[in-house]
C-alpha cells in the first residue's frame, strides 16, 4: 500500500524547481514585450513620397563630350605621385621604383647602339655558331660599330665581347650624367642601370650561346663585373688626362690592345665620346630622369676628323716654345 506521506527529497526539489520556472517565464516575458514596448515609444517618421529622376540632357551635336572626369583623375594620379617624390619620409621608399623604371629606359638606348644575333641558334635544327680566332661566337652585327668598315661604319665583330664593351661604353657617359644628380639619388640611379646591364647580359648568355648551367653564367658575370671597374677607371682617367689617355683606354677596352687598330677610328671613338658628354652634360636632370636620352650617329664625327686643322701646318714660334727649353 502506498503510503500517503511526501518523500523529503521530493518536497525538496519541487522546492527549488518552481522559482527557476517562474524566472525563466518572466525573462521570456521580458525579452518578447521590450522590442514591442520600443517600438511603440519611437514616434513615426513621416514618409515623402519618391522623387521621379530628371531623364540626362541629350548630347549636343555642337560641343563635344567633356572629359573633366579623366583630367581631375589623371591630374590626382600626377599630384599624389609627385607628392610623395618630393615627401622626405616617402622618398626613400618610392625613389627605387622611379630609378627602375627609368634606367631601363635608359639601358634600352644604351643596348640599342649594338645588337647582334647569331642565325644558326634560329635554325631548325640548330647548329653550333662559327668561331672566331679566340674562340668566340660571332653572329651577325646590327648598327654603327658592328657594321663593316666597307660601308662606312666601324666594323667591329659582332660578338658578346663587342656587345658589352659598346654598352658600357654608353652607360660610362650615362654615369658620367648620373653623377652630376644629388648625393642622395646618384647610388641609386647607378646601381640599377648596371643591374639592367647585368640581367640582359645574363639572358643573352643564355639564349644565344646556350650558357643553361647558373654556375658558368656566374663565372663570367664577375668577368663582367671586373670589365666594368676597370672600364670606369681607364675612362676617368682619359677625361681628366685628355683625348691622347682617352683614345689609349678605348684601344684597350674595346679593341682589346689589337695591333692591326686603325688610329683613325680610335679618333673617331674619342670625339664621339667628347661630344655625348657635352650634350648629356646640357640636359637637364627632369630630362635624363624620364629617360630621354637618345645618343647621336657616330658616323657624322668622323667627317669633322677629317678636316685639317689649321695648327698642322703653322710654324712653331719663340713664344710657343717658352717654357720648354729645359726640358
Amino acid at each position: 500500500m502506498a503510503s500517503k506521506s511526501t518523500c523529503t527529497f521530493c518536497l525538496r526539489a519541487l522546492r527549488y524547481q518552481t522559482p527557476t520556472t517562474t524566472r525563466l517565464t518572466a525573462l521570456q516575458r521580458t525579452l518578447t514585450t521590450t522590442p514591442r514596448q520600443h517600438l511603440e515609444l519611437e514616434p513615426k517618421k513621416p514618409t515623402t513620397p519618391p522623387t521621379k529622376r530628371q531623364p540626362p540632357p541629350p548630347p549636343s551635336a555642337t560641343k563635344p563630350p567633356t572629359t573633366s572626369t579623366t583630367t581631375s583623375s589623371a591630374d590626382l594620379a600626377t599630384n599624389l605621385a609627385s607628392s610623395l617624390r618630393h615627401n622626405a619620409a616617402l622618398r626613400s621608399t618610392t625613389e627605387p621604383y622611379i630609378a627602375y623604371g627609368s634606367t631601363e629606359t635608359l639601358f634600352l638606348a644604351c643596348s640599342a647602339q649594338a645588337n647582334y644575333t647569331i642565325p644558326s641558334v634560329l635554325a631548325t635544327p640548330s647548329t653550333h655558331a662559327p668561331k672566331n680566332a679566340g674562340g668566340e661566337d660571332v653572329g651577325v652585327g646590327e648598327g654603327w660599330w658592328m657594321t663593316p668598315k666597307t660601308s662606312g661604319a666601324l666594323g667591329l665583330e659582332a660578338t658578346f665581347n663587342t656587345w658589352a664593351q659598346v654598352v658600357m661604353l654608353h652607360m660610362y657617359l650615362l654615369t658620367v650624367r648620373l653623377r652630376q644628380f644629388p648625393a642622395e639619388h646618384a647610388a641609386i640611379w647607378h646601381q640599377n642601370l648596371l643591374d639592367h646591364f647585368f640581367y640582359a647580359a645574363e639572358d643573352r648568355m643564355a639564349v644565344w650561346h646556350g650558357m643553361s648551367a647558373r654556375g658558368v653564367r656566374n663565372k663570367y658575370l664577375k668577368d663582367l663585373w671586373l670589365q666594368w671597374r676597370g672600364l670606369l677607371l681607364s675612362y676617368d682617367e682619359g677625361l681628366i688626362g685628355g683625348d691622347a689617355v682617352m683614345a689609349t683606354a678605348v684601344w684597350r677596352n674595346l679593341y682589346r690592345g689589337g695591333l692591326e687598330t686603325d688610329v683613325r677610328d680610335l679618333g673617331t671613338v674619342v670625339a664621339y665620346m667628347r661630344r655625348e658628354l657635352a650634350r648629356l652634360g646640357e640636359m637637364g636632370d627632369g630630362e635624363v630622369s624620364s629617360g630621354e636620352v637618345k645618343f647621336g650617329e657616330p658616323g657624322s664625327v668622323g667627317k669633322m676628323l677629317e678636316r685639317e686643322s689649321g695648327w698642322v701646318r703653322r710654324a712653331f714660334e719663340k713664344e710657343d716654345l717658352k717654357g720648354l727649353e729645359g726640358r
